[in-house]
């Protein structure tokens, strides 16, 4: 049966009656735009309609099914069974065409669905909209989700997606046309192949260089934490960075600067057991260092420590009058955990000719409560040039009683390492702000002044320059590949195509226009370089990973300049004459 001739029929038919669609759409109870696909030759009614069809436009059932009217009246038993016959063929494929087309809409739908879910998922990533939930829900997002770990479940729903999309092409490259879009691709089979296939193969070349690129990003990233820079303050020439003098107001800087991390300070003093007369000096025989954390102590564990009860080693950031002890010390004089001892503090100066002899004077008698004890002999290794003291105490707590003595106040060694490393000039400038001077090695300058810095950054420095180098020559060579990209979208459109100038001839002789031409072509490319775009990145990040969600911006960069050019080489076939085209293809 001829759609178009029922189609026609139906028209005439409805014309003598002086009927609207509309008004035949009520009375069948359709809409009117089935009844203008009937009219059209597009659809064909539901066999169940037919009879009360024929009966709106006033023909008979055999004269609606021929799609004429009967020249006779009569017609012959075989004549009108094999016209019923073809009737109810073409129903029952024009049904079993909706029951397709149903299905390939449903999995396009998904697909869209799915593809939307992880363009959302991608972009929340990028924006870090995940690190904005707080507290429990953050923690239940990340670690407790229904569905487990959502890189893995984003992984199988780009399987899902692509495995949907997959099946309604594959339905509608049975069917040799894409009714939805009207491109016919299901004739050329094995070009649809290699296109896909090259779009594949690009997705997955620029997504290893792009993953190269990010790779070097991230260890440039975590570099400061493989090699951390360490620095200390030392004399003018580096001879000394021990028993110097580092003036308060550059400990102070030094502590609240955002670029210095595990500060390190230290300050010797001499202390004796209770009070100690200026004519007894040999009773000042301990030595005591103030320490603010365990770390620079020279090698002393917080494990290795007996601590009283509730203590640890935090006791050393803070202020009050504690200590630590030696064994040795602790075993000789019989003292016990939480026992108060006097000390009488002695705090060192320099003074003499150019401040280069060592002095003396009176700190204050305090009140120390011990807090744990350990063998410094065995656990604490020589820092420094010097001996390991007798006991540890707060580096506050020293510097509270200059303070309380209205004595100056200087550390002996700070050293610490440097927390943003990456921005070590920044960090440079800072600490000459402080005051601080660069090491002159060949100086002969005698002096004990704690005011040079010195910074361990040549090995961090080179890794860290190679890996710079290293980005900004792949992303300056980035857009370079882009242009090879569209270079190669054009030659493959240019060469697969060649073979479908007659094609492309023949739409145009029929009246279609170069701008239709090249709109049906083009997305019929547009559908086969999604499809290649879609399973490249999904291969790709199976392979190498999201990278923090850029394979999403490499698919589209991809798709967009393959895209960009086979418009050129669509455009310039189609520039081509009908007739000069029709004589090439011949």
């Amino acid at each position: 049966m001829d759609n178009v001739k029922f189609g026609k029929f139906i028209k005439e038919s409805r014309h003598e009656c002086g009927m609207t669609q509309k008004q035949l759409a009520e009375q069948l109870h359709v809409s009117d735009k089935a009844v203008s696909k009937w009219e059209n030759g597009i659809g064909f009614p539901d066999i169940k309609l037919l009879e009360p069809l024929a009966e709106c436009l006033g023909v008979s059932l055999l004269e609606l099914m021929q799609g004429e009217k009967s020249r006779t009246e009569q017609i012959g038993t075989e004549e009108a069974g094999q016209v019923l016959a073809d009737t109810v063929s073409q129903s029952g494929k024009m049904e079993e065409k909706r029951i397709w087309m149903g299905k390939i809409k449903l999995l396009l739908a998904v697909s869209v669905l799915g593809m939307l879910y992880l363009g959302f998922a991608g972009i929340s990533c990028i924006l870090g909209l995940d690190g904005k939930r707080g507290g429990e829900e953050s923690a239940v997002w990340q670690a407790e989700g229904w569905y487990g770990n959502p890189v893995v479940f984003y992984v199988w729903v780009g399987i899902f997606v692509t495995g949907c999309m997959a099946a309604a092409f594959f339905l509608l490259w049975k069917a040799q046309q894409l009714p939805v879009f009207g491109v016919r691709i299901g004739r050329h089979r094995l070009k649809g192949f290699l296109t896909v296939l090259m779009d594949i193969l690009v997705v997955v070349l620029l997504h290893t260089y792009m993953a190269n690129i990010a790779n070097n990003r991230q260890q440039l990233e975590r570099l400061p934490e493989a090699i951390p820079v360490t620095a200390y303050l030392s004399n003018h020439n580096g001879s000394m960075r021990a028993q110097i003098d580092i003036k308060e107001e550059v400990v102070h800087k030094l502590e609240n600067s955002a670029y210095v991390e595990e500060l390190d300070l230290t300050v010797r003093l001499k202390a004796g057991i209770d009070r100690v007369e200026p004519d007894n000096w040999n009773t000042l025989d301990l030595f005591l260092c103030g320490i603010n954390r365990m770390e620079a102590a020279g090698g002393l564990e917080e494990d290795s420590v007996v601590w009283n009860a509730g203590r640890d080693a935090s006791v050393f950031e803070g202020k009050e009058n504690l200590c630590v002890v030696s064994k040795q010390l602790m075993e000789e004089k019989g003292w016990k955990l939480g026992e108060k001892i006097n000390l009488c503090l002695y705090y060192y100066y320099r003074g003499g000719r150019k401040n280069q002899e060592l002095f003396m004077e009176p700190l204050e008698d305090a009140e120390y409560e011990i807090v744990g004890y350990a063998d410094f002999l065995t656990d604490m290794q020589e820092k420094n040039g010097l001996t390991p003291p007798d006991i540890l105490v707060p580096f506050g707590a020293v510097r509270e009683s200059h303070h309380r003595q209205g004595i100056r106040f200087v550390a002996h060694s700070a050293c610490f390492t440097v927390g943003d490393s990456l921005h070590l000039n920044d960090f440079k400038q800072e600490m000459k702000d402080l005051g601080l001077r660069s090491i002159a090695p060949l100086s002969t300058e005698e002096s004990y002044e704690g005011d040079t810095l010195n910074v361990n950054d040549s090995v961090f420095i080179s890794t860290a320059s190679r890996l710079r180098q290293l980005i900004g020559t792949a992303l300056a060579f980035y857009p370079v590949l882009l242009v090879l990209i569209v270079c190669a979208g054009y030659l493959v459109a240019l060469l697969l195509l060649q073979s479908r100038r007659k094609e492309m001839a023949l739409l145009r002789s029929i009246g279609i226009g170069r701008a239709r031409c090249f709109f049906l072509f083009f997305r019929e490319q547009f559908l086969l370089t999604l499809s290649g775009v879609l399973a490249g990145s999904l291969i790709a990040v199976l392979l190498h990973g999201n990278y923090g969600g850029n394979s999403a911006f490499t698919g589209c960069m991809v798709g967009i300049c393959y895209l960009l050019g086979n418009s050129f080489a669509l455009w310039r076939l189609l520039k081509v004459g009908v007739m000069e085209a029709l004589a090439k293809a011949q």
